[in-house]
């Protein structure tokens, strides 16, 4: 059995350690004014340098997105000239377009795309329109939707074909 006595003597010995309070620690000393100038410096120095960086890749994304915007309008600038060419020679060949001028002018198509025959480079399917003065193809361009202001349109008109013969 515990002594009574020992279990009082235990609980003062606690008590008075505790009494004692936390012991003190040696403050840390500050760094000299041109230690705290010269961190504070590189700190600036590089936060500047992560902005620019991230401000370098924002142009260099947009300049590659405008880049291939560009590319996919001259590509499909080129692709529309020369369909335009081809139901120029069938109207000069048999006086009138085909019923389906798409269906006729798909195997001419380039394969070479990412977009199945029959779509400009941006994959939106190609449109002929026709009246009695002339003919066009059209693409609906980058936004994809027809009849507004960034579609490419390549045309001719029926009296300077039958002009030229």
């Amino acid at each position: 059995m515990v002594n009574v006595n020992d279990r009082i003597e235990e609980y003062r010995r606690d008590w008075d350690a505790a009494s004692a309070g936390p012991v003190k620690k040696k403050p840390i000393p500050k760094p000299a004014r041109p230690v705290r100038i010269a961190s504070f410096v590189m700190l600036a120095l590089c936060c500047c340098l992560i902005g620019a960086h991230q401000l370098v890749d924002h142009w260099r994304r947009k300049m590659h997105n405008a880049t291939q915007r560009e590319l996919c309008r001259v590509k499909t600038e080129l692709e529309m000239s020369a369909l335009l060419r081809l139901l120029r020679q069938y109207y000069l060949s048999n006086a009138a377009l085909p019923k389906d001028p798409l269906g006729y002018l798909k195997p001419f198509m380039q394969d070479n795309k990412p977009y199945p025959r029959g779509c400009d480079f941006w994959g939106h399917a190609y449109r002929v329109d026709s009246d009695l003065d002339g003919f066009a193809i059209r693409s609906a361009g980058p936004n994809g939707k027809m009849d507004d202001r960034d579609d490419l349109v390549a045309g001719l008109k029926i009296k300077d074909i039958t002009n030229r013969i």
